[in-house]
């Protein structure tokens, strides 16, 4: 006879019914709780899913704007500066606007035009209203010195931006080259060259140095040539050229002015044993 059938012990099925009954009331106990665990879970998933979607639709929404923004290759300032605001923290698009509209500036400072305007083949604007006085040439300089000085606090503060930050660095010496500020101009060249080495990327480096090179060499008190050492090209007429305003002789100047018949005794005073 098979095992199975003399293996019989008595009252397994009630015991089989008191396990089955037991789980039935463990499951009637916690499997509410159970579920809704599982439904929050699902649901801050799901969240979190929502959540990174629309920050990568933002970061291509963005870009997106800001290249429409820089098409055409004569951005709108103002339209640039919207972008830094609205997509401010957006990976590096509030930095590189920032960039673009130093670079504006800068331009309008050397070519004496205002930003966006139409230039001509000759490089003078077809809006003759476009041009440039000298106190606004300078407005423009120094809000370009701002904004660099904003690219520069806003990307150090990130390690992945450096790159950034010397670009940041490398305008805002350029606009104290325009403003002959040496001394300053060589700090932030000099901290391009220091992040440059650190992060190693040579050609920001040898651009730092070279500018430091060039203003080691710059004489600021380098006398312009005057009219009679111009020489006129074939069938050219050498303009008249302005009297430049003669800096006076301060008290200073005076005080350490020297007499030659007096400077000839005191050194023959010298001379004699």
């Amino acid at each position: 006879m098979d095992d199975r059938q003399t293996d019989i012990k008595a009252g397994a099925g009630l015991e089989d019914s008191r396990i089955n009954k037991e789980f039935i009331d463990f499951l009637n106990k916690w499997s509410s709780p159970v579920i809704l665990v599982f439904a929050v879970a699902a649901l801050a998933w799901a969240g979190l899913r929502w959540m990174e979607q629309k920050k990568l639709e933002k970061i291509d929404r963005a870009f997106g704007d800001l290249q429409a923004a820089t098409m055409g290759g004569n951005p709108s300032p103002a339209s640039l500066n919207a972008l830094a605001v609205d997509y401010a923290g957006v990976r590096a698009v509030p930095e590189i606007a920032k960039l673009t509209t130093v670079d504006l500036y800068l331009n309008a400072y050397l070519q004496g035009v205002q930003p966006g305007s139409q230039v001509g083949p000759d490089g003078e604007p077809i809006n003759e209203s476009d041009k440039l006085d000298e106190g606004q040439r300078l407005v423009y300089l120094d809000q370009a010195g701002d904004i660099a000085q904003e690219v520069i606090e806003l990307s150090q503060k990130d390690e992945g931006k450096a790159l950034l930050t010397m670009h940041g660095l490398i305008r805002a010496g350029a606009v104290a080259e325009c403003k002959r500020e040496i001394d300053a101009a060589k700090g932030y060249y000099t901290s391009v060259v220091t992040l440059a080495n650190q992060i190693q990327i040579p050609a920001l480096a040898q651009f730092g140095q070279m500018r430091l090179d060039a203003l080691d060499s710059f004489d600021p008190d380098l006398a312009l040539p005057s009219r009679d050492d111009l020489v006129a090209l074939p069938g050219e007429e050498i303009p008249e050229l302005p009297d430049l305003p003669v800096r006076p002789e301060t008290e200073v100047d005076e005080a350490t002015e020297v007499d030659p018949d007096q400077a000839t005794e005191e050194q023959t005073e010298t001379e004699q044993p």
